[in-house]
């Protein structure tokens, strides 16, 4: 335990000057009637060789336009923006650029009055991506503590952690297939009714009932057949364990996977890597975003189906709503994020708070799951 915690100061402290972008032009000024025409010219060069190139320009102009093109680093033209009145573009991520050509900007401005900025910020891709590899590894490594830690406290056998995974693996599959066929006609539907605006809370709805449906539909299904699934506690707990790790599992490999498709050259890694590079640019200490998301959901994974199996094992199946409606909660809060935009806008670390107080609620439902667990051959 004190090495993993000693791991995790020396990344934060090592990786966190690194995660903001460097900056390598800001400029600011206000246009007056004096001139039709002001131009201004600027040039820099990347510290490093495949950095990012990140722009950020924001105008406020009562009249007239403005022009900004860039290039060089490798590229003709890096990039060409005309605007008037009010504009702003947010962490705009271009590249990657080398370092042995450097980056020429030239803002024109033509009968503008008005306030305008522009700043130019680096990425070092390799710290980025290395950081969201240590990243990848933390949730794997946090995966591996929990279920250790669980078989040591409970002497569970293996054989729930694994009939978790499968109860949710059986049910994302099925969720997807349903997702593929409906999602598109469902919202276009609500967007229809409501207004693109109006139709993102009954959307989030949408998309969180979905999860209680399938996931735990699933958890239920197995349950019907599999009555051992709710026997004692620790069968219980097990299985949401199993399903939170396998998800999380996934996630990180998936993050390892996503660096060598970056690291591979081909176009899709082009796409992944851009995506990396915004989500850190907007969610500062990203590298700790995907661990502490983790375990937030794998508590809500364990608590919403240890009520869901508790119900089978009390035969009061109001628990079961309860699962159903916390695990759906989550989703909801996602899928609003998702929907309104807030993703691409908004640190990350908004949409984990807003999980928090499900993950929180969900520590006294596992105890009390957990101490008034009894099935019928309990009793007996």
């Amino acid at each position: 335990m004190d090495k993993m915690r000693n791991l995790l100061l020396i990344t934060f402290f090592y990786f966190s000057p690194f995660l903001s972008a460097k900056p390598l032009l800001d400029f600011k000024t206000t246009e007056t009637a004096e001139k039709d025409t002001s131009v201004y010219d600027f040039g820099f060069t990347l510290r490093n060789d495949g950095d990012m190139l990140v722009m950020n320009l924001k105008g406020e102009l009562k009249r007239g336009t403005l022009n900004v093109w860039f290039g060089g680093g490798g590229w003709q033209v890096v990039g060409n923006y005309t605007d008037q009145g009010e504009f702003l573009y947010k962490n705009v991520v271009f590249g990657p650029l080398n370092n042995r050509e450097p980056v020429k900007v030239r803002a024109t401005l033509i009968n503008a009055v008005g306030k305008w900025h522009i700043r130019f910020s680096e990425v070092m891709v390799s710290q980025t991506m290395l950081s969201f590899l240590i990243s990848g590894i933390l949730v794997i490594a946090i995966v591996i503590f929990l279920l250790l830690r669980w078989k040591a406290i409970s002497g569970s056998p293996l054989k729930w952690i694994l009939i978790g995974g499968g109860v949710w693996a059986v049910g994302v599959t099925l969720k997807i297939i349903f997702a593929y066929i409906f999602n598109k006609p469902v919202l276009s539907g609500l967007a229809a009714v409501f207004g693109e605006t109006g139709s993102v809370i009954p959307g989030s709805i949408y998309l969180g009932l979905l999860t209680g449906i399938f996931e735990i539909g699933a958890t239920a299904a197995f349950a019907y057949f599999i009555k051992d699934m709710y026997k004692e506690s620790r069968n219980g707990v097990s299985i949401g364990l199993g399903a939170g790790a396998t998800e999380a599992l996934l996630i990180g490999l998936s993050q390892i996977g996503n660096i060598m498709i970056v690291m591979s050259g081909v176009e899709i890694g082009r796409t992944v890597l851009y995506s990396v590079v915004h989500a850190s640019l907007n969610t500062p200490f990203f590298f700790l975003l995907a661990p502490a998301e983790r375990l937030l959901t794998i508590l809500c994974h364990i608590s919403s189906r240890a009520l869901v199996l508790v119900s089978f094992a009390k035969k009061r199946y109001i628990y079961f709503w309860g699962g159903f409606f916390l695990l759906s909660a989550i989703d909801m809060v996602a899928g609003y994020a998702h929907l309104a935009g807030l993703v691409k806008n908004i640190s990350l670390w908004w949409i984990e708070f807003a999980i928090l107080p499900f993950a929180l609620l969900s520590i006294p439902i596992i105890k009390w799951c957990i101490k008034n667990w009894r099935s019928e051959s309990e009793k007996e």
